[in-house]
């Protein structure tokens, strides 16, 4: 399969609401409809820090959960004035990270940095940086937000908040062992036998992350569409032993058209 087919095929079926896209789940999709501007980018930034090593679905849904019982848990300066004891039993009733302490770490140490440096809000950080490149590293600078989080949370700001970001498409899309996992079943990267388990090592990441940054670039797609769409696809399509019945079925398309769009641009 031609990577580059493959983005537009799930691009377009991606924005035109088809098959396992009829029901957009990124996160996205989940910040709460009656939240200020300031408060939908606090949810995004509390949410996103603990959306690893966990079913996101679970954490989404128990987010909005405690939003609506108590906004005060989506504020710094509220958040540092709970007891460890208190934020935890909340965290593990409503969010349910596998990582519970290192979930707790991260909502208290990134409370007092986006207080001191960006007055609790975060669209401040976006709007103080210069490009893409300062961007991602101000973002670095947080506990956890790491090259998948990092940039997964810069994902969803600007694509909620419209942000226009100088360099923006130069910067890697996160990638997590869905994106890996497909990757490789279509054919587009080969691993070593001692990583078919698909072990999330750098090298393999950046393969993964450079083959869809050239083919978003060739087929005139931003990563920051096409990655919500490759992830709903790896974390809620259907998947069996047959990669390309699997995407027929995923992306809506006849089986045999597929087949002969992929026979056709390879």
């Amino acid at each position: 399969m031609k990577p580059t087919t493959l983005v537009q095929l799930i691009t377009d079926a991606y924005n035109n609401r088809k098959g396992v896209f009829a029901t957009l789940v990124n996160a996205e999709n989940h910040i709460p409809q009656d939240a200020t501007k300031k408060e939908k980018a606090l949810f995004l930034f509390y949410i996103i820090q603990l959306d690893y090593a966990m079913k996101s679905q679970i954490l989404y849904e128990g987010a909005k959960k405690l939003w609506k019982k108590d906004k005060k848990y989506f504020k710094p300066e509220e958040i540092l004035k709970k007891s460890d004891e208190m934020l935890r039993n909340v965290i593990k009733k409503y969010l349910k990270p596998r990582y519970i302490n290192e979930a707790l770490l991260r909502w208290k140490s990134n409370s007092e940095k986006i207080l001191n440096k960006y007055n609790g809000n975060p669209l401040k950080l976006f709007e103080m940086s210069k490009n893409a490149k300062e961007l991602e590293q101000n973002v670095r600078e947080f506990r956890g937000f790491g090259p998948k989080i990092g940039n997964f949370f810069i994902r969803a700001m600007i694509n909620t908040f419209d942000f226009k970001v100088d360099g923006i498409e130069d910067l890697y899309q996160p990638v997590d062992v869905h994106d890996v996992r497909l990757t490789l079943e279509w054919g587009l990267v080969q691993l070593k036998i001692k990583d078919e388990k698909l072990k999330m090592n750098t090298k393999t990441i950046r393969k993964v992350q450079n083959i869809w940054q050239e083919a978003c670039k060739e087929a005139g797609v931003s990563w920051l569409v096409f990655d919500r769409a490759l992830w709903i696809l790896g974390s809620e399509g259907k998947r069996s032993d047959d990669p390309v019945r699997d995407l027929s079925e995923n992306l809506d398309i006849p089986y045999r058209k597929l087949q002969k769009l992929i026979n056709h641009s390879e």
